[in-house]
């Protein structure tokens, strides 16, 4: 017979003891889960720095960035310009011309030289005009009539002119004067007086000198 040998184990059965391997990947995982706890610390501690760092940069850039006047330069340089304009518009005000002054007016001709005679002529019409309403060409009538003063027509023309030129007499008052003798004298219509005024028998006055008279007179 075969005989069994006694030396050999005998199995025992109980609790599986757990295997090596599972045991060292728990290790592993808490050594794992440590690390990464570890770098979370480290990054958030890290990223508090950097944030500090970030600020402080900002903080000492922010002064650098204000300095900037260059602007404020220019603007005040161009209101300087601006400022200038008002030049060129008085230069063109004083570019203006201006009118010539108007000319001087010509001297009056020179009054020519009386003769005696003329001059003495120039005394008898002045007093007839003192003592009556007398026409131009009736006082040259009467300065050169043989029954006048006996002046020739050339002396009295000259004369009687230059009684005219000096503003001494005025014709249109002349025929008044001569028109109000006659009116007191006698009675007379209005183109009787008319035409004894410009009669050349009577006292020469032109016919507007006549009419203006009559119109003064009220006939």
């Amino acid at each position: 017979m075969t005989q069994h040998n006694n030396d050999m184990p005998t199995a025992q059965w109980g609790q599986p003891t757990p295997p090596q391997g599972r045991k060292g990947w728990s290790r592993r995982r808490k050594i794992v889960v440590g690390g990464v706890a570890a770098f979370d610390i480290l990054g958030g501690i890290g990223a508090a720095m950097g944030g500090s760092d970030t600020e402080t940069k900002e903080v000492n850039a922010s002064p650098t960035s204000v300095s900037a006047p260059a602007p404020v330069e220019q603007a005040v340089a161009e209101q300087a310009t601006v400022a200038q304009a008002p030049a060129t518009a008085t230069q063109v005000v004083d570019t203006t011309t201006t009118e010539a002054p108007a000319p001087a007016p010509e001297p009056a001709p020179a009054t020519p030289s009386l003769t005696s005679s003329q001059r003495n002529a120039v005394r008898a019409g002045e007093t007839y005009l003192d003592m009556m309403g007398m026409s131009k060409q009736g006082l040259i009538r009467q300065l050169s009539s043989d029954a006048g003063d006996g002046f020739s027509v050339q002396d009295a023309t000259v004369a009687v002119n230059h009684i005219e030129q000096q503003g001494d007499v005025d014709w249109n008052e002349e025929a008044v004067q001569a028109g109000q003798t006659y009116l007191d004298m006698m009675g007379m219509s209005r183109s009787g007086l008319i035409q004894q005024l410009t009669s050349d028998a009577g006292d020469q006055f032109t016919l507007e000198q006549a009419t203006y008279a009559a119109d003064q007179l009220g006939v």
